[in-house]
């Protein structure tokens, strides 16, 4: 009994000395700006670690980011239908602050049960599966550690990545697509970046972090930079007047990482790779806007890049929407419609319908509804099924997307009986002419 006691005692003890060093930690990380609540109250949740970087708490003290091997059999079916058709897919996954910088986290990131090394890990093992699938994948994670001291990849006070930060990215990015065979049959073109003066930029997070310290925040300050084409750069091009125009030879798709100029990231892969590109990224689209709003488009549809680079954040879902954002992106990749266009202004609805009823239910494929209408936002296809009953099925496009009026929807989920009628409705009336086709993807 007296053992038994001894070690009771002995585990208190034990438990109240971790408590005190675990204050001591927390009070000497959080109260460097006399910041209080931020990992109780504050939005987002938040702990500050070494010379005042802030990390999220449940996304960068996160171990787990879900990427299921559907996630991947998913892409590298994107990935296939791009490249059969001659474009191919640079996938870039953006490691959180606490991946790229590790060092920089507090002692408190452990009473959350965080491991970098583990975190690390999980990162490696997403990019090695992705690859060992055939998609090509971009390490950000290593090329972002390889930062120079004081030249930190991401700001402080805010989740997203610095001007350096994107420079690093850019270039491992780069040298990715050099690696590739198609690159040699493109045409170059010099670019010249240059240095401008430090600007601030406003920053929600940091704005919203604020409201919980006394003292001011490390504000969002860097030198910008601006990538320009040089005169008479490209090699080799040809110039056709009376041909398709031709589009760039790179597409951007991504989120706001990609998006804001601040950062220059579209500047600086255009930089190193010595390629025209495009940027089709979308603030706040996360995982899906940016890249279902290019491939629905028509500038995809029209003229192809020869690569599409990929940006998007580890913690970003791939799996959250089911199947349906992947069935658009296949078939808007793949792009081989199995029936003629049904026009819908002349009651072409009726042949489309003979058309489905005569496809065997175990092909991949979706209903294209075009309404050649780039302003409209969300299509509504009643089924009618010859038992009587009927079934309703919006897609919509939120405020975040691009809107390109087309839409794909996959008939599996509706053709498990026989359907007497299709009623499609948009948001509102099509100034153009809309079709209705069935695609594969």
């Amino acid at each position: 009994m007296m053992i038994a006691s001894r070690y009771i005692l002995a585990c208190l003890a034990c438990s109240v000395a971790f408590g005190t060093q675990s204050r001591a930690a927390t009070d000497t990380a959080t109260h460097d700006f006399g910041c209080k609540f931020l990992e109780q109250k504050a939005e987002p949740q938040s702990i500050i670690g070494q010379d005042g970087f802030v990390f999220r708490v449940h996304t960068d003290l996160r171990l787990h980011h879900t990427f299921t091997d559907q996630t991947v059999t998913n892409l590298a079916h994107l990935s296939k239908w791009l490249k059969q058709n001659g474009t191919t897919l640079i996938y870039a996954p953006v490691p959180t602050k606490s991946q790229a910088m590790p060092d920089y986290l507090p002692q408190t990131a452990k009473l959350y049960g965080y491991d970098d090394r583990i975190s690390g890990v999980v990162y490696e093992n997403i990019i090695g599966r992705l690859k060992a699938a055939g998609v090509v994948t971009v390490d950000l994670m290593t090329a972002l550690r390889a930062a120079e001291p004081g030249k930190e990849p991401f700001f402080k006070a805010d989740f997203h990545w610095s001007p350096e930060g994107a420079r690093l990215a850019a270039k491992a990015i780069s040298e990715t697509i050099k690696a590739q065979p198609d690159y040699q049959q493109v045409t170059k073109t010099s670019f010249q970046t240059v240095a401008r003066p430090k600007t601030p930029l406003f920053s929600k997070m940091r704005d919203n972090l604020q409201r919980y310290c006394k003292e001011s925040l490390p504000a969002i300050n860097s030198v910008t930079y601006q990538t320009q084409e040089t005169a008479g750069a490209s090699q080799g091009a040809t110039l056709d007047l009376f041909g398709p125009q031709q589009a760039d030879p790179i597409a951007l798709v991504g989120t706001s990482f990609s998006d804001a100029q601040y950062y220059n990231f579209a500047g600086f892969i255009r930089q190193y790779s010595s390629l025209r590109l495009t940027n089709y990224s979308v603030t706040g689209g996360n995982q899906f806007g940016s890249m279902l709003s290019y491939l629905t488009s028509n500038d995809f549809k029209t003229s192809r890049p020869k690569f599409i680079v990929w940006e998007n954040p580890i913690y970003n879902n791939l799996g959250q929407f089911g199947a349906a954002p992947w069935v658009e992106l296949w078939a808007s990749a793949r792009q081989e419609c199995v029936s003629t266009a049904a026009n819908l202004e002349d009651g072409g609805k009726e042949a489309f319908l003979d058309n489905l009823s005569r496809r065997s239910l175990q092909e991949d494929l979706a209903i294209l509804v075009d309404s050649d209408d780039t302003s409209i936002r969300s299509v509504n296809v009643k089924v009618d099924y010859a038992s009587g009953r009927s079934r309703n099925i919006t897609i919509e496009r939120n405020s975040r997307i691009r809107s390109t009026g087309r839409f794909y929807m996959p008939v599996r989920p509706i053709a498990h009986e026989q359907i007497s009628q299709l009623t499609i409705d948009f948001s509102k009336p099509s100034d153009g002419v809309p079709i209705v086709q069935l695609c594969s993807y």
